[in-house]
């Protein structure tokens, strides 16, 4: 930047001498020209004046010694009377444009180029009363001699200039550089001192905080993972650990033939819970890394619902619980395996956290924006500081109840990213030892209930 501004700075001073030193030549040229050609046509006047009066005895003094300008005088008849440059006794004055014009008007003049434009002679012509014609001339430098000649002066008066101008600019240009560089991109809107940078600051300002943002997004993220991977590890084990220790003991024939069904039941029982628990695992990191990938198709959620009341009958009957379902078809464009899974862990959890002979309802309704999933019991319910965190990956209100119905503490994480997944809202009350009512709220626009299909039909 600053090498940029010294050349500009350079190139705009020897613009600017030249500039000046044209425009002032072409001024000063043209007002000398002028005055110098007031001067031959006073002085012609001057030696007429003396010719008329005194006569040609006027023209025998030493004229040409008295005056730098050349004095001619020739007849009527274009014959040469008189010269005061004796050399240029051979040219043919007759012809010449000034006294063909004095000879027509009474007067004449002309401007004439010599010696490769280096001179310029201004020659003046008037007529006199016995009719010869009187002619002055008088040579200067062109312009461009005259220009020629400055150039050593312009030469050195740009060096000056130069030199005066780059010491100046180099230190004008670190006083503006200087508060550019020491510029807090931390905080740049603290001490804006040019106005003009404010835009860019602004913008950098905005990159800050979204660089912090995503810096605590990725540390959040960093520490979820740890918090993931440590709760799976902890969960996998302990599965394991089970079915390890009771095939050890069965190995090494420490059991008694009439519990090795009951050993056998307890492993698979331990086999069951850990494959669940992986099919869970699997389908939470395909929801977090295919989230705009999974494929879409018309579900329609009645059915699914249906499906889901009947897979869970048998577990709700041998607790005795009722699950009635009601509502109406309503079709949306989702991924069906996750909506399944969705409306499948929260009736499963209604029916596992749930007393016996107690009762669980299902509806899926029309709302406002599109359908509304519920799902309702009258189990042990949860309690208002353990709301805000039973979405979260393995959290459980009661890990010894969990443990004994076998959940894997997955169920309502993937509820959760299915619900982002289909651009639904999840609603929950809940009251300890009274029951929980949970519900999907879909707000997706391409949502269309059965009734909304008939009519567009």
């Amino acid at each position: 930047m600053r090498q940029k501004i010294m050349t500009h700075v350079t190139v705009l001073v020897i613009l600017s001498v030249l500039l000046t030193y044209l425009s002032s030549s072409l001024v000063l040229y043209y007002k000398y020209r002028g005055d110098m050609e007031a001067d031959v046509m006073k002085e012609a006047e001057y030696i007429r004046y003396a010719l008329e009066n005194v006569g040609e005895e006027y023209l025998a003094q030493d004229l040409g010694q008295l005056t730098t300008s050349r004095i001619t005088v020739i007849d009527s008849r274009g014959r040469l009377v008189y010269d005061s440059n004796p050399d240029n006794t051979e040219e043919k004055y007759e012809e010449m444009e000034e006294f063909q014009e004095a000879g027509k008007k009474g007067t004449g003049q002309s401007l004439k180029f010599s010696r490769i434009l280096s001179q310029q002679t201004f020659y003046y012509a008037v007529e006199l009363e016995n009719g010869d014609i009187l002619r002055v001339g008088k040579t200067v430098d062109s312009i461009f001699c005259t220009m020629l000649s400055c150039f050593p002066l312009l030469g050195l008066m740009m060096v000056l200039i130069l030199i005066v101008g780059f010491l100046y600019m180099k230190h004008q240009t670190k006083k503006l550089i200087q508060p550019i560089n020491s510029l807090d991109l931390e905080n740049p809107l603290k001490n804006v001192v040019y106005e003009e940078l404010r835009p860019l600051l602004k913008r950098v300002d905005q990159q800050n905080r979204q660089i912090a943002s995503h810096v605590e997004e990725l540390k959040q993220a960093e520490r979820v993972r740890e918090e993931f991977s440590a709760n799976v590890s902890h969960e996998l084990k302990t599965p394991l650990m089970s079915i390890s220790g009771y095939a050890e003991i069965m190995k090494n024939g420490m059991v008694r033939q009439e519990d090795v069904p009951e050993f056998a039941a307890r492993i698979y029982d331990e086999a069951a819970r850990l494959t669940s628990l992986v099919q869970d695992i699997i389908e939470l990191s395909k929801l977090d890394e295919k989230n705009g990938e999974l494929p879409l198709e018309t579900v329609d959620l009645y059915e699914l619902v249906r499906d889901v009341s009947r897979n869970l009958a048998l577990p709700a009957g041998k607790k005795n619980i009722s699950v009635q379902t009601e509502g109406c078809p309503a079709k949306i464009r989702g991924v069906r395996h996750v909506l399944y899974e969705m409306f499948y862990n929260l009736v499963d959890n209604a029916v596992k956290y749930n007393r016996e002979g107690g009762w669980v309802k299902v509806r899926l309704e029309s709302g406002d924006k599109g359908p509304v999933f519920t799902v309702e019991d009258n189990g042990i319910g949860i309690a208002r500081e353990e709301q805000d965190r039973i979405f979260e990956r393995f959290y459980r209100v009661d890990k010894s109840h969990s443990r004994k119905t076998g959940g894997t503490g997955l169920g309502l994480s993937i509820v959760k990213h299915g619900a982002a997944l289909h651009h639904a809202k999840i609603s929950l009350e809940s009251r300890l030892g009274e029951g929980t009512k949970i519900r999907i709220i879909f707000t997706d626009p391409e949502v269309k209930t059965d009734t909304e299909e008939r009519e567009s039909s």
